[in-house]
């Protein structure tokens, strides 16, 4: 193989092959990406049900469905249309908790069933 004679050219051909070599042994000393967890409800659902009628799909939805818990207090979950459940947040907090996190909930209507 003929080297560049021009020290710009060799410059230039000793980063890349220097960036050429960083990455591979980069490929083979970083640490993997975590898998997600499966989205497996492990706890049962507490509280009240709010019904949505849009599905639950693994991600941060709108509208804001725990919002009334601000309100009035009372400790709620949301059941969405495809029939998965995720807990809002511990009341006096009105958050959607479980929506948020990616983690979802048993209801109580399904709790033994599956």
């Amino acid at each position: 193989m003929l080297l560049p004679s021009n020290p710009l050219h060799r410059f230039i051909y000793g980063a890349l092959t220097l960036l050429a070599i960083i990455v591979v042994i980069q490929s083979f000393t970083e640490p993997r990406a975590p898998k997600p967890k499966p989205l497996v409800p492990e706890v049962s659902c507490r509280g009240e049900a709010l019904l949505v009628d849009y599905p639950y799909d693994g991600s941060y939805l709108e509208p804001w469905a725990c919002e009334i818990q601000c309100e009035d207090g009372i400790q709620r979950y949301i059941l969405y249309s495809n029939g998965k459940a995720s807990q809002c947040e511990e009341v006096p907090g009105c958050l959607d908790w479980g929506e948020d996190n990616g983690e979802l909930c048993i209801p109580p209507m399904t709790s033994g069933a599956e």
